[in-house]
């Protein structure tokens, strides 16, 4: 089976910003969550935010549930703070995050927003402040701006 799907995980500080794009497979969500928790594994030891940037996210089969349930939970155990989840197609989009989640304690705060214009303005009103280049440079080259 080969892995369909792409994902970039960047840490910032005590941020995670990760980018899903394209139909995910099971190989893709089990590759994806040892790859996040590996960039997440320094931030660990104190309060850290998760942002994931889904809008280009093509879904994929009940078969990715398993290893993206295991991911929750671990960030769940291991002092997230927030995850800010930016949609695009917001109604379906949480309701496959909700599923993500099922039976995972929750000590996080979510945070469902559009833009990563927007989820800049929303860590620094968590006290997370990034410089909008840092992430354009990191994640996002060659477009104009965070919209």
């Amino acid at each position: 089976m080969q892995e369909h799907g792409q994902a970039q995980c960047h840490a910032f500080g005590q941020v995670l910003w990760i980018t899903v794009e394209g139909s995910v497979n099971q190989l893709f969500s089990e590759s994806y969550r040892d790859r996040v928790i590996a960039a997440a594994l320094p931030l660990a030891g104190k309060p850290w935010v998760r942002v994931t940037d889904i809008r280009h996210w093509q879904l994929g089969g009940p078969e990715i549930m398993p290893a993206l349930n295991e991911l929750m939970q671990w960030c769940e155990t291991h002092e997230m703070a927030h995850s800010i989840n930016i949609v695009s197609l917001k109604n379906l989009q949480v309701h496959l995050l909700d599923k993500m989640m099922a039976g995972v304690s929750r000590h996080s705060q979510r945070h469902v927003l559009q833009s990563p214009k927007q989820a800049i303005v929303q860590l620094a009103t968590l006290g997370y402040p990034l410089e909008p280049s840092q992430v354009m440079t990191a994640l996002y080259p060659g477009l104009p701006n965070l919209d």
